[in-house]
Parts: structure tokens; C-alpha cells; sequence
């Protein structure tokens, strides 16, 4: 009686076993053979419709599942930006806090991006100019940290700081600069620049204002005042214009 009454109470539990072993066999099934690749395609043509100023571009879609996949050859416009921007790869990693975090490749050199779901997205890294901006006449290698505060639908960050460095630069018409830093808060169109400074091709350091263009990068305004040194003396020195003239 007793081993009669010992296989009778195992029962419900060899049945809730095989549920379970069934439930994880499908989960697995739906893991394995969804096409993640079209899913994670059809989201990101649904992002690009959705940001009427910035275009997306890309390749294809591989390394994906569930939790993340990988871009090739993804390309970032700006309307009335000159240019793209070229990242060789684009790792998306999904989460809950962050909701993502994306690393992009310039060709080498990496990039740590997070999102976050309040529209707050952080970021850290260096990046190649010369493959990021394809093959343009701008070369070296840029490291970029900083934090923004971007509200749906808006254009601009309300609000963060970011920082900028690079050992060395060579502009078009082969500038080189050296020691470059760049550091500057935002609040809506405003920048307060914190501190501009370089080595070379002549020693300056400065703090100022700035106006970005929504519409155009390149057109962004900016106020400086600082000092510059030459051999040992130094004397004030005032720059103003367009990142565009102070680029190209």
C-alpha cells in the first residue's frame, strides 16, 4: 500500500515536469527560429521614419536574437548637414537600464553609447574621423564622453555637457592640430564652452559661448576668449565665426 500511495503523490509532479520541459521547448523553438533579422530591420526602418531630420542607412542585419544584433556598414544623415556619419558596425544590446547600449565601430576604434528610457543617453569612446566621416579630409582619432538629455521629438538635447579630445588632428588642407581638448555644457540652442584649448599649430586656451544651428551643424556660432602664447609671451586673443570657417 505504502509504495502504491509513494507513485500515486508523483504523478502530478512527473506532469507538471513534462509541462515545463514542453513550455521551455517552445520558448527555445521561438528563440531560435524567429526571424530576428527582419524583426530588428522592420524596428529600425521604424525609428528612421520616425526622425523626419535624420536618415539611417545600412547594409544588413546579422549576430541577432532576442537581446540584440548587429549592424553592417551603418550610415547616419542630417538634413541640410553636409555629409554622414560611416560606422563599420553598430552592436545593439537590449536591456531594462539601460533599455540599450550600442557600441560603434569607426573602423577600429569603438564607441560606447547608453540609452536610457527617460531620454537621457550617455556616451564614451574614441572614433576615427577618417572612416566616421568617409574619408573626408578631416583625419585622427577623436575620444568623445559626455551625457544629453534628448526629449521625444525634440531636435536638439535640452540639456548635458559634453567633452572632446584628440592627441592629433589633420584638417583639409593638411592643419595639423595638436593637444586639441573641447569642453562645453548645453541648454536647448546655447553651449557654454567650458574650455577650448590647443598646443598646435599655436597655444591657446579660451572659454566662451556658442549658438548651435538646429538645420545645420556646420553653421553653429561660437564667441571666444582666451589666451594665446607665443614663445613666452602670452596676450589675449578673441576668436568668433562658424564652425565652418574654424573647420574648413
Amino acid at each position: 500500500m505504502g509504495m502504491r500511495r509513494s507513485k500515486s503523490s508523483s504523478l502530478p509532479g512527473r506532469i507538471l515536469a513534462r509541462l515545463v520541459l514542453i513550455t521551455l521547448g517552445l520558448a527555445m523553438g521561438v528563440v531560435l527560429f524567429m526571424p530576428w533579422d527582419k524583426i530588428w530591420a522592420s524596428a529600425l526602418t521604424r525609428l528612421d521614419e520616425s526622425l523626419p531630420s535624420v536618415g539611417l542607412s545600412w547594409s544588413g542585419i546579422d549576430r541577432d536574437g532576442p537581446l540584440g544584433f548587429r549592424v553592417r556598414d551603418f550610415k547616419i544623415s542630417v538634413a541640410q548637414t553636409p555629409g554622414r556619419l560611416h560606422f563599420e558596425h553598430a552592436y545593439v544590446r537590449m536591456g531594462f537600464s539601460p533599455l540599450a547600449t550600442v557600441r560603434l565601430d569607426t573602423g577600429g576604434p569603438q564607441c560606447r553609447l547608453e540609452l536610457f528610457s527617460n531620454g537621457v543617453f550617455d556616451f564614451e569612446g574614441d572614433m576615427d574621423l577618417t572612416y566616421l566621416l568617409g574619408n573626408s579630409d578631416l583625419k585622427g582619432v577623436l575620444h568623445a564622453s559626455g551625457s544629453l538629455f534628448l526629449p521625444d521629438g525634440a531636435r536638439l538635447p535640452k540639456n548635458g555637457w559634453v567633452d572632446v579630445r584628440s592627441a592629433q588632428l589633420v584638417l583639409p588642407g593638411n592643419k595639423v592640430v595638436e593637444d586639441l581638448a573641447f569642453t562645453a555644457e548645453i541648454e536647448n540652442r546655447d553651449m557654454a564652452v567650458r574650455d577650448f584649448s590647443m598646443r598646435l599649430p599655436l597655444a591657446y586656451k579660451s572659454t566662451g559661448t556658442a549658438v548651435i544651428d538646429p538645420d545645420n551643424l556646420f553653421g553653429t556660432r561660437f564667441d571666444l576668449k582666451g589666451d594665446m602664447t607665443v614663445g613666452r609671451e602670452s596676450f589675449p586673443y578673441e576668436m568668433h565665426g562658424t564652425l565652418a570657417d574654424a573647420v574648413w
